[in-house]
């Protein structure tokens, strides 16, 4: 099998996905027509002020579900993302006929109904009375408004921070609100509210608060985007507003972008100090968090681009002598596209790469080698060393994992505290080696008589190989604290076909529990756990505890 040809298969399908989704951005955006003569008929409406999405009317044109034989519809326009607004109800003499995202279609009997749109609880829900005739929908005008409450630190980093919100002046209270920070895909609470003045205040709250509150007036068919500063340790209100902070550099139309970068360096010299060899050391670690996502009623794209990169050196007498070697080395690159036929079920592709920027080796004591052998794929011995300092076990990008996939994507329990979505489909993974070398295990009976002489050290020669079967991913993640969070991300496949000898499943499965110090800086313990005989015979553990120090740039 061609290892490129599904690489290329899949890559072709998500930019098809791409180009569709970039045409449904240049419609969604309001653009201004050429100057046209007065027999021109008059250009669409333009988008509400502040939405994410089209004009309602463009909303219910684009909506694909058919409507049955003897049957209508019920629509009302998204102004936000639609999972995170809460549901419309329609109702017909006090019971619930049907609960429906916004910005789809709710297919009901011809009749009269009372929809109801809004936060809370069902009485504080703004009711519309609507006809439904068959094979036709009644849309619903947004006389609402809309509110999202992004919360942040004193330095603008995002914190799931709470708070409540009263309507004003009754002191009507819609509820506890929560933040989210975006870079890590959480999503914000969209809130459906009457046109009039709201308290936004600390939780246990109450309307009489005359501190830690702030008020916000929204209007009628307008999406207000409010900024919230907290105090990340305390949750006490340090100001507040609305803030064009979401647009322009990290915000285009339908587009979302995010660049997070951070690292650390140790440099240390020791001149006559007991129990401790002289010289200099370095030690450095830094990393890029790089994230795009598109946001649309139908379509969600996301792609995100981590490099982990550290080096270490021994300690030298001088610094142009120093022999750096890597401790992490990682490169990730993973893009997703979705078609939502619901809120949390849709076809997916998916495309990866897993990989490395440096050359690997492996450096000897004196004497710790006096014998390097280089074992070829075919098993014969290819390279003899004595007594090297160091030998050169890969390239950079060598490794490279190429993976693709396309199924059913799942969003299981999409709320506050857990997140966990499920990916099943067929996979397909290409290993593309070129110099890779992996020590061989020491046995009493192995066919290279040189390998059982323990003066000498065996490395094989890895061959790449192709495979193709069945793949699960599982992602979730836990908010357990205000400042800790625990991520798992299990990755599958189950080959019917190998290149290989080998057609054990592969599992690649990472963890990390974070906390949060303060709002540039975490304390991050990872374990990565990889099962895979196209590359080793053992289960792969590394472990890491990291205090990492990061900076926002979008």
């Amino acid at each position: 099998m061609n290892a490129g040809r599904w690489s290329c298969l899949l890559i072709g399908l998500l930019w098809c996905a791409g180009a569709h989704a970039l045409e449904d951005a240049q419609e969604d955006a309001p653009l201004s027509p050429p100057a046209a003569p007065a027999s021109e008929p008059a250009p669409g409406p333009a988008r509400p002020p502040g939405w994410w999405m089209p004009p309602p009317q463009e909303q219910l044109d684009r909506d694909a579900e058919l409507i049955p034989v003897g049957r209508g519809c019920v629509f009302v326009p998204a102004m936000s993302d639609p999972p995170a607004e809460p549901p419309f109800l329609v109702m017909r003499d006090g019971e619930r006929v049907e609960s429906r995202t916004t910005g789809h279609k709710a297919i009901v009997p011809p009749g009269k109904y009372q929809v109801l749109v809004g936060s809370g609880v069902e009485t504080q829900m703004m009711e519309h009375e609507v006809e439904v005739f068959e094979g036709h929908c009644a849309l619903v005008r947004p006389d609402w408004a809309g509110l999202v409450v992004h919360v942040v630190d004193e330095r603008g980093a995002q914190i799931r921070g709470t708070y409540e919100i009263f309507a004003l002046p009754s002191g009507e209270d819609f509820g506890l609100g929560l933040g989210a920070d975006e870079s890590r895909g959480e999503s914000l609470r969209t809130w459906l509210l009457r046109p009039g003045r709201y308290m936004i205040t600390a939780a246990g709250e109450t309307p009489r608060a005359r501190t830690d509150f702030l008020t916000v007036n929204i209007d009628a068919g307008e999406l207000v985007q409010f900024t919230l500063v907290q105090e990340a340790a305390t949750g006490r209100f340090l100001g507040g507003g609305v803030v064009d902070r979401w647009e322009g550099k990290t915000e285009y139309r339908n587009w979302r972008f995010g660049l997070v970068v951070g690292g650390d360096l140790l440099w240390n010299r020791n001149d006559q100090v007991v129990g401790v060899a002289f010289g200099n050391s370095v030690t450095f670690n830094a990393f890029i968090d790089a994230s795009v996502r598109y946001l649309h009623p139908r379509h969600l794209i996301y792609a995100r681009l981590q490099m982990d990169e550290g080096q270490s050196s021994r300690v030298g007498l001088n610094l142009s002598d120093m022999k750096l070697t890597k401790t992490i080395d990682e490169i990730r690159l993973d893009s997703l596209y979705t078609f939502r036929l619901l809120t949390w079920l849709g076809p997916y592709l998916r495309f990866g790469l897993d990989s490395n920027l440096f050359p690997g080796k492996m450096l000897f004591a004196e004497g710790n080698a006096p014998s390097v052998l280089v074992i070829g794929r075919s098993g014969e011995v290819v390279r003899r060393l004595q007594n090297p300092s160091e030998l050169r076990l890969a390239d950079p990008f060598d490794p490279l994992l190429l993976k693709e996939g396309t199924g059913v994507a799942f969003d299981l329990v999409p709320s506050f505290p857990f997140d966990v979505h499920v990916r099943l489909g067929f996979g397909a993974r290409q290993y593309l080696v070129r110099s890779l070398l992996v020590e061989r295990p020491r046995q009493a009976a192995d066919p290279v008589a040189d390998c059982r002489d323990p003066q000498n050290r065996c490395f094989d020669e890895k061959r790449g190989s192709d495979l193709l079967g069945l793949e699960a991913t599982l992602i979730g993640s836990a908010r357990l604290l205000r400042f800790l969070m625990l991520d798992t991300e299990l990755d599958t496949l189950i080959p019917f076909y190998s290149s290989s000898e080998s057609t054990e499943p592969l599992i690649n499965w990472r963890n990390t529990i974070s906390l949060r110090l303060v709002s540039f800086a975490s304390l991050a313990y990872v374990v990565k756990m990889d099962f895979n005989r196209q590359l080793s015979q053992y289960l792969q553990v590394e472990q890491r505890l990291l205090l990492r120090f990061t900076f926002d740039i979008l």
